[in-house]
């Protein structure tokens, strides 16, 4: 007697749309192929009938996160594991009889509907690049507990000779099937040219670190706080957008006519830093966020299904001791783009207002930030290629707007230039969309095979709930469709 599992997921790929929210869930579903096939004699040409009791066939989503760095070391945490039970009415008798002589196995398909939590991060690969791969994994596993009933028959196999020593209660697994997680925003058009709307801040800007010294005389501060600056950035940009469209507005409110004149804004910088975050342990802020099975559930105390095969040389605490996080910075603007931004004129941004009273004016800069679509260096970590903006409990990743302004004061009591760099940072949020396919009109059904068209996997047609209902149930309205025009009815 054979029995073989085997995993059919809809697709390995499962999709999530919307923030990181754990009250939300989405679902993993496929089915577990159960096959069987009578043993082959030795002796008899006709093969007897295989017989089995399925006692139990449990599926489990399990979901893992490693870091490794040589400044941290090893750290693994289990993100879940979801288990369920798919004979919930209670053993199967499962038997080919009628098919003995068949070469191929009876087969029995049990579905499943696996609720994955909405918190999770995404599948991504990371850490120490001299070593094998570690980062954030999902996989399927099954196990099937059964007893083998075929006895009493007298044919001579390798099976019967074996069947005393057996135990009789056999447990067997599937081959473990990996699952992608990827995480998709739906875009939030605005008035721009951007996929999301813009988001504007009232930034404080504050004096720039010198590394002059800080015996540099520096403009008085009853000057600096009258100048006011409104930085404008989407909320979110798509990780195949090549640009960041970026407005900075900036007056001076209660400002006299003779520090309008003494002071000028002759440039301003900018950069998009990425900053990545690997840490050995979670704090009890990230238990909070994080649902993570508890500590008992963790290992050491259980281990991961998958662990990294290194993770044995660190659980010994032979290669020393390391520290509890480590910081990985890098800029994600083009190499050649150096974020300088020069103000056309003689700077004298305060005095040009049209309206009545200098203080209502704003003095405008819009320009599109250039970001690097493609990695141009490499570290410990290997590629600096950007990410998508995430956090989870070992490994986050964040992504600031860093703008410096450079200003001039001409103090009416000296021939003095004093030269002051402002400077303030913004969040930014990289997300990935949806890809929407249109259909061609030329396609022919005749063009497409039925059996390709017969396993298309269901989430490639049918939209994610968040897609089409919020949070309390209600559907969502897409306002961006105008209703049609009113026609008053034709007189019968």
């Amino acid at each position: 007697m054979s029995l073989a599992l085997s995993i059919q997921p809809f697709s390995d790929v499962l999709d999530i749309y919307g923030d990181a929210d754990s009250s939300s869930t989405f679902s993993l579903s496929g089915h577990v192929s159960v096959s069987l096939v009578s043993p082959s004699s030795l002796f008899v040409r006709r093969r007897p009938a295989a017989r089995v009791l399925l006692q139990s066939l449990t599926i489990t989503f399990d979901g893992q996160s490693e870091t490794l760095s040589p400044a941290t070391g090893y750290a693994p945490v289990r993100l879940c594991s979801i288990t369920r039970e798919l004979l919930p009415g209670g053993p199967a008798d499962l038997s080919n009889e009628g098919h003995e002589d068949s070469d191929k196995p009876c087969l029995w398909n049990v579905v499943f509907d696996i609720p994955v939590p909405g918190w999770l991060p995404t599948t991504s690969v990371y850490g120490d690049a001299s070593l094998q791969a570690a980062g954030t994994s999902y996989a399927l596993y099954v196990t099937a507990t059964f007893v083998d009933t075929n006895k009493g028959h007298s044919s001579f196999s390798f099976a019967n000779i074996c069947g005393p020593v057996r135990s009789c209660t056999r447990t067997i697994d599937a081959r473990r099937r990996s699952i992608i997680l990827r995480r998709f925003v739906e875009p939030q058009p605005g008035p721009s040219s951007s996929t999301f709307q813009m988001s504007a801040y009232f930034v404080d800007a504050h004096h720039a670190p010198d590394s002059e010294g800080s015996s540099r005389r520096s403009i008085p501060g009853d000057v600096l706080k009258k100048i006011q600056v409104v930085a404008s950035i989407p909320s979110a940009t798509t990780m195949n957008e090549t640009s960041l469209p970026f407005v900075l507005r900036i007056r001076g409110k209660d400002l006299d006519d003779s520090e309008r004149k003494h002071l000028k804004i002759t440039e301003f910088s900018v950069d998009v830093e990425q900053i990545e975050v690997y840490r050995t342990h979670s704090s009890r802020g990230d238990v909070d966020e994080y649902p993570i099975p508890p500590q008992s559930r963790q290992p050491p105390r259980i281990p991961l299904r998958n662990p990294h095969p290194t993770h044995t040389l660190y659980d010994t605490g032979l290669l020393g001791t390391f520290g509890s996080s480590i910081k990985r910075s890098f800029s994600i603007l083009p190499p050649t783009e150096s974020g300088r931004y020069i103000i056309s004129g003689d700077g004298h941004i305060f005095t040009l207002g049209h309206s009545a009273s200098p203080e209502d004016d704003w003095y405008t800069l819009e320009t599109k930030i250039p970001i690097s679509t493609e990695p141009h260096m490499c570290d410990w970590a290997g590629m600096q290629k950007r990410r998508i903006t995430e956090s989870s409990p070992l490994f986050s990743v964040a992504h600031y707007m860093h703008v410096v302004i450079c200003c001039e004061y001409n103090p009416a009591d000296s021939g003095e230039t004093i030269l002051e760099r402002l400077q303030f940072s913004l969040p930014v949020k990289h997300v990935n969309v949806p890809e929407v396919t249109i259909p061609s009109r030329t396609a022919t059904v005749e063009n497409q095979s039925e059996d390709v068209q017969k396993n298309l996997p269901c989430t490639q047609t049918l939209p994610a709930y968040s897609q089409l209902f919020h949070s309390n149930g209600e559907r969502k309205v897409d306002y961006s469709i105008p209703l049609p025009l009113y026609e008053p009815p034709s007189a019968s």
